[in-house]
């Protein structure tokens, strides 16, 4: 069984190398998606269910990550701003404020990579479990997925 994934927190986010780490950590189910397919019984619906549960799972686990992240970047650059409308002469906020700028949009370029998981993963979930049919509850989770 796999270890439990840490939580996230302000300073995981503050600091791009924690960020990427919890990402790739969240993201093994995806990386050994056709290992972990191939062990599975894929005629069997309770196995696919449980599958298709755990990549759900992670799925919002990262989704509710990146968004934790933005926000909070974006808390940090709001303080900034406000602080550098104060003093604009402050080269120290200024400096700060790009390098936030710049992790900010290196975190939302996560939301791309992470469609990009999203699709192959459920493109090997759907081609291995072909003969079930996807819950109600998860049906919005995978929609835009499924139309490809």
């Amino acid at each position: 069984m796999d270890k439990p994934v840490r939580e996230i927190n302000r300073s995981t986010c503050t600091n791009l190398s924690y960020f990427k780490e919890y990402l790739k950590e969240l993201r093994k189910i995806d990386d050994n998606i056709m290992l972990r397919l191939n062990r599975t019984n894929t005629h069997s619906q309770a196995a696919c269910a449980d599958f298709l549960q755990q990549l759900a799972k992670a799925y919002t686990t990262r989704e509710h990550a990146i968004k934790y992240c933005l926000d909070v970047i974006d808390e940090q650059l709001d303080a900034k701003s406000k602080s550098l409308g104060e003093n604009p002469d402050d080269y120290a906020v200024k400096n700060s404020l790009y390098y936030d700028e710049t992790k900010r949009r290196m975190i939302h370029n996560e939301t791309t990579v992470e469609e990009i998981v999203r699709e192959r993963s459920f493109r090997v979930f759907k081609d291995r479990c072909r003969y079930f049919d996807i819950p109600k509850e998860y049906q919005l989770l995978f929609e835009k997925h499924d139309s490809k």
